[in-house]
């Protein structure tokens, strides 16, 4: 089942491409302002570069544009004509759901590697306990993609889903001061490190470059507690539509 969804999920290159270029565009953008003009990066670094800082808040945000990758095709099976042969058949819907949420959280991954490794080979951003950050990575992705899931099985339609996304895509980047740094003061430093869960990701993938472990643990363990809540969130919502 998972291998027929990558399957069907590699027929959309393009989209997978727009999520691998797009994002590498803007890294180049935002690294060529902070070279050459005199701006700052409000994403709290610490000792890491420029660009690294760059890498991996562009890679928490285009996850986020990611998470259609799990609603779109849900709502294509459970909320279009096809909704009824896909429950005349053997296969239980929340197997279904889960080889969809599956595949799309192995694509959305794999985009985020493929951005890392163009981002050290091209512009030279290294990444320090490389293993610990991919981890917090593939925790961000089930998020994201538990998350449009939810949003769609809440809503019912795939606009209101995108909508969602696109809205909190475009405004929680900002809260960790990915585009411009923030107003000086606890709240917003608050909010920059633990506001969002792209903020405890954030937090969590520079900790562990600079060897916080603590911090890191304390992130992460955030994040798994909120995919444990959507989780649970998930069964209740399936077993709606299977009845």
């Amino acid at each position: 089942m998972i291998a027929f969804q990558l399957k069907r999920s590699s027929r959309d290159l393009v989209g997978h491409t727009v999520l691998i270029l797009f994002p590498l565009a803007l890294i180049f953008f935002f690294d060529y302002l902070y070279k050459n003009v005199n701006i700052e990066t409000g994403m709290g670094m610490g000792g890491q570069s420029p660009i690294t800082a760059l890498v991996i808040g562009f890679a928490l945000t285009f996850q986020i544009y990611g998470s259609a990758l799990s609603f779109e095709t849900l709502a294509e099976d459970l909320f279009s004509p096809m909704h009824d042969r896909i429950f005349s058949s053997p296969v239980e819907i929340r197997f279904i759901v889960l080889s969809i949420l599956t595949s799309s959280t192995l694509v959305s991954f794999l985009q985020t590697a493929i951005l890392l490794v163009f981002s050290s080979i091209i512009l030279g951003a290294s990444f320090p306990s490389l293993p610990f950050v991919l981890l917090v990575l593939l925790v961000s992705v089930v998020f994201n993609q538990l998350f449009g899931t939810v949003l769609l099985l809440l809503t019912g339609g795939v606009k209101t889903a995108n909508m969602v996304t696109t809205i909190y895509g475009s405004i929680v980047p900002m809260t960790v001061g990915l585009y411009f740094p923030l107003p000086k003061g606890e709240f917003f430093r608050l909010l920059r490190m633990y506001g969002t869960p792209m903020s405890l990701a954030n937090t969590a993938s520079l900790a562990v470059m600079e060897g916080q472990i603590r911090l890191f643990i304390i992130c992460l363990a955030v994040l798994l507690l909120l995919i444990a809540v959507l989780f649970f969130c998930l069964q209740p919502l399936v077993r709606r539509i299977s009845i």
